[in-house]
């Protein structure tokens, strides 16, 4: 379990050093660049490995598959970490958890009841009206937010199955390079594909892109020694890390919508795990 709590951690870090590396390079830039640099660590792993690499062909479209959907949904949270603060995005996490407990139930036979479900449901709605102040027309950032949580939703759970045949590393590394490559087909379409080395003198790029690497290849092993449901219930409390770096470290500052929004967030957390 501690692998999770701190792949878990990681993650919160990683997402807190999201938008001042964009505020300053770019979205696309910072997502490239951290993509290219992060692959490369996941390869040296990949490689450095002791465990022996199947070739499963089925298994390794469905971690390609899972990791095409992982890219579409960082890009779309990247995209709303330009204009939403850390703290907005992070706690729109709560959706990956439905969305990732739905689809867990539909590939494992794990047992959601309903009934809690439908208010675990309302509390998240409430998260999401508190961080757009309560305002129906939800900004594009919230907007961009919600698409990556439908995102990451599907695709977590979907990376159990390659991960039980073909293991961790291969999956991760494989994910990894499809992200890499989706993003530098986006770059081309979009005129942005040019590599600058100079953006790695910036340290946050390099933590960035550190931590990601860290943070996926723990929170994957944790899928070998634990259930799926109880990693991807650790995963969400991951926004409180995050949030915490983000006011610590960035000086961002909190709302009493937000507060609200991340106390409702927090209850809906619990309720999935006690329930």
């Amino acid at each position: 379990m501690i692998t999770a709590i701190l792949g878990v951690f990681f993650m919160g870090v990683t997402d807190a050093l999201w938008r001042p590396c964009i505020l300053i390079h770019g979205h696309m830039k910072v997502l490239l660049h951290r993509t290219l640099l992060t692959t490369v660590l996941l390869g040296l792993y990949f490689i450095s490995s002791t465990s022996s690499h199947q070739i499963n062909i089925p298994m390794i479209g469905i971690a390609l598959l899972s990791g095409l959907i992982a890219g579409v949904g960082l890009y779309f949270l990247v995209k709303a970490f330009k204009t939403e603060t850390t703290t907005n995005v992070l706690f729109l996490n709560i959706f990956t958890l439905l969305i990732s407990q739905s689809v867990s139930f539909i590939l494992f036979k794990e047992p959601i009841v309903w009934k809690y479900y439908c208010i675990q449901i309302g509390l998240s709605i409430f998260t999401v009206m508190c961080f757009n102040g309560f305002n129906f027309n939800l900004r594009k950032g919230i907007k961009y937010g919600l698409l990556a949580s439908l995102c990451f939703g599907i695709a977590y759970p979907l990376a159990g199955i390659p991960i039980e045949k073909i293991g961790y590393q291969t999956t991760i590394f494989i994910q990894e390079a499809i992200i890499l490559i989706l993003f530098f087909c986006i770059g081309f379409y979009t005129k942005k594909t040019k590599i600058d080395l100079k953006i790695y003198y910036d340290v946050k790029i390099i933590l960035l892109s550190l931590l990601s690497a860290i943070a996926v290849i723990l929170f994957f092993y944790s899928y070998t020694v634990l259930q799926v449901y109880k990693v991807n219930l650790i995963s969400n409390f991951h926004p409180i890390g995050g949030m915490c770096i983000a006011i610590i470290l960035f000086k961002e500052h909190l709302s009493k919508y937000q507060i609200l929004g991340a106390i409702s967030s927090i209850i809906a957390c619990v309720l999935i795990y006690i329930i």
